[in-house]
């Protein structure tokens, strides 16, 4: 989001670098798609990035890259699909549980004189972890109230007031996910060596510390995320113990803020090209038959964002033989009535 104080726990990541991502997505007359993935930015973010590109399956792709700058490349990956099926096993091979889903579907609908087109495509990220009632934070107006408000179709809609205060309440609700999430894997650990209501003492009595610390710490880099949290409230044997009994616990927690994090960083821009002529579409900027989307990156955490458009192609030869069966059928009821009237 343009104005959601995020940025605490987004500066440390500054220097990895965002990326501009944009998928075109191209529906031929006969159902086959080409899908075109372009991405921007410096070699590491390209090579680290939680979005969907080609991994698994790189070979059946035409991938390029180009330095365009200083450390900045432009990478590029490109495929047909003879079927959306076939692009949605892609997404699915090349996806994983800290990645930005993808899904897309498409109907042809066959009618006399028109083709219709059906396409919608859903991404979304989600976090593993556990799930906090949203409500004790924002309703679900605010928060769509507040997304609203930070774009440019619904800039203006809050006043600064209560921007500020919906921004505050959304910051609180990231930084308790982010606390749930540490907290859980430190139990887990002191669980299994049987120090677990020692960690419960101190977690209960520093936790707004700890919410600071965690709120401005570097999940990049191989930081020490436990030691630099804990350094004070545990000793050194004791935390060590604690992270080498749960490590893919604290593992998993470094991976899903880092992928928060890389998600909220990068713009995103969306484009379908569909045959024919643009019937109805969710998208704002329509070009002829290509519709453009770019929505809030935190829109990829609460619910997702849905690409959908309806097109629909004139059927030439259904139009030309029926119209010459009309003109023969008009030829002969001609012919039949003026004979009728001959004497």
């Amino acid at each position: 989001m343009k104005r959601v104080n995020l940025w605490p726990v987004l500066l440390s990541v500054l220097m990895v670098g965002c990326l501009e991502i944009n998928t075109m997505t191209q529906v031929n007359p006969d159902g086959s798609v080409e899908r075109t993935i372009d991405l921007k930015g410096s070699a590491r973010s390209i090579s680290e990035t939680s979005f969907n590109i080609p991994r698994v399956d790189v070979a059946m792709w035409e991938i390029t890259q180009d330095s365009i700058g200083d450390d900045k490349y432009h990478y590029q990956a490109r495929r047909n699909f003879n079927l959306v099926d076939d692009m949605n096993a892609s997404f699915e091979a090349n996806t994983n549980a800290v990645r930005i889903k993808i899904k897309s579907d498409l109907t042809l609908s066959q009618g006399l004189f028109f083709t219709r087109y059906y396409y919608e495509e859903k991404l979304w990220a989600d976090i593993p972890g556990p799930d906090l009632p949203m409500e004790d934070y924002l309703s679900d107006d605010e928060l769509q109230s507040l997304i609203l408000n930070d774009t440019d179709e619904g800039a203006g809609t809050l006043d600064s007031v209560e921007a500020e205060r919906l921004e505050r309440q959304l910051d609180l609700y990231f930084q308790h996910r982010i606390y749930e999430d540490f907290a859980n894997a430190l139990r887990e650990g002191a669980r299994r060596i049987d120090v677990l209501e020692q960690a419960d003492e101190i977690l209960n009595a520093n936790l707004d510390s700890i919410k600071f610390k965690l709120n401005t710490t570097n999940y990049y880099d191989g930081n020490d995320v436990w030691e630099s949290i804990l350094e004070g409230y545990m000793n050194e044997d004791l935390l060590d113990a604690i992270h080498e009994s749960n490590p893919e616990g604290f593992e998993q927690f470094y991976n899903n803020w880092q992928f928060f994090e890389d998600v909220l960083l990068n713009d995103y821009s969306y484009s379908i090209e569909l045959p024919g002529v643009i019937r109805e579409t969710s998208a704002l900027d329509v070009r002829g038959n290509r519709m453009s989307w770019e929505p809030e990156a935190i829109l990829l955490f609460f619910g997702g964002v849905t690409l959908s458009a309806e097109s629909s192609i004139v059927n030439i030869w259904s139009v030309v033989i029926t119209a010459i069966l009309f003109f023969l059928t008009l030829i002969v009821t001609v012919i039949s009535f003026a004979r009728q009237r001959k004497p």
